[in-house]
């Protein structure tokens, strides 16, 4: 039998750091739609989600009726544990309190374990709270067929809910699917094999790690990563030390980036050591409109002729010269600062 296990969806983020929210939204939405597609065109027969499906209390109407309908069209077996963003709305306006309305079919877990069976699979799983310690101890699960267990949580912090790991190592579990963590990941409990398996599309910059699914093959006793992808992040360092012009890094920046998508976001990482008359903030703004997202993390260092400063007769002269008889490891930070200032610069 195969399976589907995913996680950390997060239909309808805020996404504050995204140009095109609503745009980005909907591909968070398509996202999960493409792996239904995946699940029907490929003998799936179950699809996990371990956590976070939605976003709660932003979740829209249209979003739970737009899951409902793929789900309604699924050839596969839905089974969502709701996860730590569970908390956000309550009663009936909790967007998985509305699927369940729409969509009762979907296999839900609650609070304490609940176990399906599919052909010789049994799925189990809990929402993760208070008491864990107690409910670890009356986990039980079939002693044959294939067992898959479904948390959201931390394997290194209880912060948010146990996961036991000597109780799963002692289980009769065969896979446990993870959801929390978002990056794929696999993980070891004695002999039990589990895995965190990421996200389906990256929400920000800080998420930079491939994207896609785990595929559980039962039969194989085997799980392998599924990449799936509408935009990715990609990150581009450039060394701008040595270039001297406007136009000379504009030219670098546009070279440097060329094989990044005009689709994806672009992280930019600047280093190197760069003269003090060299607008590289304004100059970077050659990349704006180039890319889905931008962000720039500008790591580089002004660059200053301090023996040719401090040979003036002025006040930026006199300044180097008080700063070079400071301990040399406090001498960078202070020129660059107090030079800046009076180049009529800003403190930044």
């Amino acid at each position: 039998m195969k399976i589907i296990h995913t996680a950390d969806i997060h239909l309808d983020s805020p996404l504050t750091h995204a140009t095109n929210r609503q745009k980005r939204r909907l591909e968070l939405l398509q996202a999960l739609s493409n792996l239904s597609e995946y699940a029907n065109n490929n003998n799936v027969s179950a699809i996990i989600i371990a956590g976070d499906l939605f976003d709660d209390q932003f979740t829209t109407n249209k979003t739970i009726i737009g899951v409902a309908d793929f789900v309604s069209n699924s050839s596969a077996t839905w089974f969502v544990l709701r996860g730590n963003h569970a908390q956000g709305a309550t009663g009936s306006e909790n967007p998985y309190h509305k699927l369940q309305q729409i969509c009762p079919q979907v296999k839900f877990f609650g609070e304490m374990w609940q176990t399906y069976t599919l052909g010789e699979v049994n799925i189990c799983g809990r929402e993760l709270g208070n008491n864990d310690q107690a409910h670890w101890q009356m986990l039980q699960l079939p002693q044959t067929g294939y067992n898959i267990l479904v948390l959201h949580g931390d394997v290194d912090d209880d912060k948010y809910g146990l996961i036991d790991k000597n109780a799963i190592a002692n289980s009769h579990a065969n896979y446990v699917a993870l959801g929390h963590r978002h990056a794929f990941a696999e993980h070891k409990f004695g002999k039990v094999v589990g895995a965190y398996c990421g996200v389906l599309e990256p929400r920000g910059f800080d998420e930079i790690s491939q994207t896609g699914f785990v595929l559980i093959d039962t039969d194989k006793r085997a799980i392998r990563f599924v990449p799936q992808a509408i935009r990715t992040v990609q990150t581009v360092t450039v060394d701008i030390t040595g270039i001297q012009s406007e136009i000379a890094l504009q030219n670098a920046l546009l070279s440097a980036t060329s094989q990044v998508g005009a689709h994806n976001y672009l992280n930019l990482v600047l280093v190197g050591s760069v003269p003090a008359e060299l607008n590289v903030e304004a100059t970077i703004e050659c990349l704006n409109g180039r890319f889905f997202a931008l962000r720039v993390d500008n790591k580089t260092q002004t660059a200053f002729d301090l023996q040719k400063i401090s040979a003036e007769v002025s006040l930026r002269g006199e300044f180097v010269r008080k700063v070079l008889q400071l301990p040399q490891e406090d001498q960078a930070e202070v020129l660059k600062l107090g030079l800046a200032l009076l180049s009529g610069g800003d403190l930044v």
